[in-house]
């Protein structure tokens, strides 16, 4: 690869000054951002979009999963009233469906709406406190004995620095902790991440005899889309075709485009991936309308902005979960979160989906370790990119 000297000189202005800065503002940094500011310190979070929210705006991911214990739960405080603020959104008719003590434990409750959804965060921050940046990409750290002093920045006005005496990576692909020299992993023992997956909603579906999500239809569709592959019609490498129903009845989710091979923190290969998941897209929509019933007269009702990254780095920390401490339900004396979702792991070349479940009486603890990068002073991570293998 051929390459140019490029040195930037001189002095750019420190635009923010503050006690906490979270970078990312998807959930990990909804949570974060929100939690600091009640505490009562200044508190800055920083987004490269234009909105919160993350994979479940921009991403188009739907719907949130069930953390449970029993029907408790065990995602609190912010991701309870996060769901509840973007429900303030929806029309009398669906809100009435969604029982209020539910605990988002029902699919209704869990269901995403993107514009929803950013909203009801933005909401939460701003009664907070939080100090949002919008439009603001990190492109650089600059640290001094172990301690980050600024947070460079890119926007419409160049580059511009932020000060804070906290730090909180929820970049989802630890940018801010990678920049300022934390030791990472990155996928699995052979460095393979994850598949990506671009999601899309198609609209004026006819779901008559759907109801049943997991019956006749879904065999159906299901010895379709094996069929299609079969014959080149579709070249996703998924097994199965993974779709969920909607608030609006005529209103399909496809959380089932998968891009293999792809490296989210290599610049071209996240573009091509990009590419790629629309490919995929085009495909469905063709075949669903050609050879699937009720899909005759469907429409792309919604597309990912950005295609949904499921791995990339994760900070090694001064603890280290293991799936030793999922089988063994493991809990800790510094615990900072209860989980009870599944091991749910994509295969990095296709095919098919790891999940092993424990039951819903049962659930293991997240130490505060993970979080804690272990070459940074005054840096904590959220998100995907904590410390576990």
């Amino acid at each position: 690869m051929a390459t140019v000297a490029y040195e930037r000189s001189g002095e750019i202005p420190v635009i923010r000054d503050v006690d906490v800065a979270v970078c990312g503002g998807g959930p990990g940094g909804i949570g974060a951002a929100v939690m600091a500011a009640r505490a009562g310190v200044k508190t800055l979070l920083i987004e490269r979009f234009g909105l919160l929210g993350g994979m479940a705006s921009v991403g188009e991911v739907h719907p949130f999963m069930p953390n449970h214990h029993d029907k408790t739960c065990l995602d609190k405080p912010v991701y309870l009233e996060w769901t509840r603020a973007a429900q303030r959104y929806l029309p009398d008719d669906i809100k009435a469906e969604i029982p209020e003590s539910d605990e988002a434990f029902s699919n209704k409750a869990r269901s995403i709406n993107r514009e929803g959804i950013a909203l009801g965060a933005e909401d939460l921050c701003l009664e907070a406190g939080v100090d949002l940046l919008y439009h603001h990409t990190l492109v650089d750290v600059i640290v001094e004995n172990r301690l980050i002093q600024y947070l460079v920045l890119h926007s419409k006005s160049g580059f511009v620095a932020v000060k804070a005496n906290i730090f909180v990576d929820c970049s989802g692909d630890a940018d801010l902790a990678a920049r300022a020299g934390c030791d990472f992993e990155l996928g699995d023992e052979q460095g393979n991440c994850q598949p990506m997956t671009t999601c899309f909603k198609l609209s004026h579906v006819t779901t008559k005899g759907m109801e049943d999500w997991h019956g006749p239809w879904r065999k159906t569709v299901q010895k379709l889309y094996e069929e299609a592959k079969a014959s080149g019609e579709l070249s996703c490498p998924r097994d199965t075709i993974l779709m969920f129903d909607y608030y609006d009845q005529d209103i399909v989710h496809f959380n089932t485009t998968r891009v293999c091979g792809k490296n989210g923190t290599d610049g071209p290969a996240l573009s091509e991936a990009e590419i790629e998941g629309r490919k995929q897209i085009r495909e469905y929509i063709s075949w669903l309308r050609s050879k699937v019933p009720g899909f005759e007269n469907a429409r792309l009702h919604s597309m990912a902005t950005h295609i949904g990254v499921r791995e990339t780095r994760r900070v090694k920390g001064l603890a280290y979960l293991t799936r030793e401490d999922f089988v063994q339900r493991s809990k800790f004396e510094d615990a900072i979160a209860r989980c009870n979702y599944p091991i749910d792991i994509h295969s990095p070349t296709g095919g098919a989906t790891e999940l092993v479940h424990m039951p819903r009486s049962e659930f293991y603890e997240i130490p505060y370790g993970c979080i804690v990068p272990k070459d940074i002073d005054n840096l904590t991570v959220g998100g995907r990119p904590i410390s576990v293998d």
